[in-house]
């Protein structure tokens, strides 16, 4: 093996050696290409796949490797695709997903900035800018990428403790009762989180929420009030900036006024941190500076009066204390490219026991995050592509992009009421996914008529409509559509004590049209005339995970 080729000294060499092999993967995987949302390739046990690799005793010429990798691109999912309608993952844009890629040829280790050269600037430049599109005084507030919305969580809650518990590094939280607020609506992760901070899982308390979805305040005031009557620690209170079914964004100032009411009441001696998940609905503050008297974008007056609501309720961001945003979201950034945003930077410096570097001050070789971050080990990926996207859009790109998904999932919504058998559940929503379900020709009830009948009934409908489902997978696997529905497990309306589930679509394709839409919604509909002709009785795989794409 020559070596030389493999670690190059004269870096002008880079593309001349990369080109030619990144262009023979890019020409294998073309063969997987197809007209579906995911690339060719039929479903097979792991095991079969895996006997036929050992570890070879020689090296590996360059074009055998790029012929095994490129197998492993089948039924790779093409966000671009109008029919890839299963998640909140929008496509990657070429320039960040070029631009970071580069950036790996030198390696860097966003631990510090000695390995890293000035590209840890990326970093700098992006906490910048959300902050001050959070309201935040970006010298003082501090951004980390972290591994995913989840890592974002974390950062909140282990902040939190430090931040409320003396010596809680040291001595841990033994002698403590904590709870972590969150609510009904909030992902899961918030639960998974205390359980990975040793605090359990019955540590996070999921309060009721209001009709909207939104956190019942009353409901929040008297929990705030037993738990300091009770002398509970209340270090973190997580709420909403954005969920993934039906970005709901919970009232970031009326919670916060909440708090420091009752902190004065109680003279506590902390105030609880106030973290906005908000790794979705981040990206509406985007909209800051939108004129919607002049309204370049040309919203309908409908659609105009949610992108204003939805700005207006993330606005009051600036009332928390902290926020995550997921640019592998709602910024069309390459996974994982998540950022914890603190309004204090003393409070992150703090995880580490070190004191704030004030930003006027820092230089070049003072910049170590690892010293307060989980990581030692932190990849460039996320900030630079990042930076790379909100240099590339802008402010008026991202309206563009935001409007142009929702203005997606409002027509969506309109093609499905269209058709008398489907039923839109969620047509107030400020977000771009459409909950709908489906009823049997000629019936007469609607959703709500369901969830006011008898148990025997409601489990009837829930199951045909979670048959026409598993009818619509077996489809896609025989190639028979070119549409990927989800649905959505955990979806539990207003008042019912379990989860219903609902039919869902997920639309983050930026450059799906209009016609491509009414195609597959009309499409839908012709499988559902289908269905009902046929006696339906489908399993789901036998270890298929709980909701994770879905929930």
């Amino acid at each position: 093996m020559n070596y030389n080729d493999m670690f190059l000294k004269d870096k002008t060499k880079i593309l001349d050696k990369s080109i030619p092999i990144v262009t023979n993967l890019h020409n294998k995987v073309m063969q997987y290409q197809n007209d579906r949302p995911i690339l060719c390739g039929k479903k097979t046990k792991y095991i079969e796949i895996l006997n036929n690799y050992s570890f070879k005793e020689d090296p590996q010429e360059i074009d055998n490797i790029t012929d095994s990798l490129s197998k492993m691109f089948q039924r790779c999912v093409v966000w671009e695709h109008p029919g890839t309608m299963i998640n909140i993952t929008p496509p990657a844009n070429l320039n960040s997903v070029a631009l970071s890629s580069y950036v790996n040829y030198y390696n860097p280790n966003f631990a510090q900035d000695e390995p890293s050269g000035y590209l840890v600037l990326a970093e700098m430049i992006v906490s910048k800018y959300l902050a001050e599109l959070a309201g935040y005084d970006w010298k003082k507030a501090k951004g980390i990428f972290s591994f995913g919305g989840k890592g974002t969580i974390l950062y909140a809650v282990k902040s939190s403790l430090n931040k409320v518990i003396d010596d809680v590094s040291k001595k841990g939280v033994s002698n403590h009762s904590i709870k972590i607020i969150s609510n009904e609506k909030g992902h899961p992760c918030h639960i998974e989180v205390c359980d990975w901070l040793g605090l359990g899982r019955d540590a996070c308390d999921r309060l009721p929420v209001d009709k909207d979805g939104r956190l019942d305040l009353e409901r929040f005031e008297c929990y705030l009030r037993s738990c300091f009557e009770e002398k509970v620690i209340v270090p973190c209170i997580i709420i909403n900036g954005g969920t993934t079914n039906e970005v709901i964004v919970d009232d970031i100032k009326k919670v916060a006024n909440i708090r420091d009411k009752l902190v004065r009441e109680y003279k506590l001696d902390y105030t609880p941190h106030l973290h906005v998940d908000s790794v979705i609905g981040w990206a509406w503050l985007v909209f800051k500076d939108y004129d919607f008297k002049k309204n370049h974008l040309k919203m309908s007056k409908i659609e105009l009066k949610k992108i204003k609501e939805q700005l207006n309720r993330i606005s009051n961001i600036k009332y928390a204390d902290s926020f995550g945003a997921d640019f592998h979201k709602t910024g069309f950034c390459p996974y994982v490219s998540s950022v914890y945003m603190c309004k204090n930077s003393d409070e992150l410096y703090a995880i580490g026991n070190k004191k704030t570097i004030p930003i006027e001050d820092i230089e070049f070789g003072e910049y170590s995050p690892f010293e307060h971050t989980l990581e030692l080990s932190r990849s460039a990926t996320g900030a630079v592509s990042a930076f790379v996207a909100l240099e590339t859009f802008g402010k008026k790109g991202f309206q563009e992009l935001i409007y142009k998904l929702f203005s997606s999932g409002e027509k969506i919504r309109s093609y499905i009421n269209s058709y008398c058998d489907f039923e839109v559940i969620n047509n107030d929503t400020l977000g771009f996914a459409s909950l709908f379900v489906i009823h049997k020709t000629n019936s007469t009830k609607r959703y709500n008529d369901y969830l006011t009948t008898s148990d025997s009934e409601v489990l009837d409908f829930l199951e045909y409509n979670h048959q026409f489902y598993l009818y619509t997978l077996k489809l896609f696997e025989e190639g028979k559509i070119a549409f990927k529905i989800t649905f959505s497990k955990s979806y539990k309306p207003y008042g019912f004590t379990k989860p219903t589930g609902a039919l869902k679509i997920y639309n983050t394709s930026p450059i799906a049209t209009e016609e491509e839409y009414r195609d597959i919604i009309k499409k839908i509909h012709d499988v559902k005339i289908d269905f009902d002709k046929i006696n339906s009785n489908l399993t789901d795989l036998k270890y298929a995970p709980v909701d994770f794409v879905y929930r």
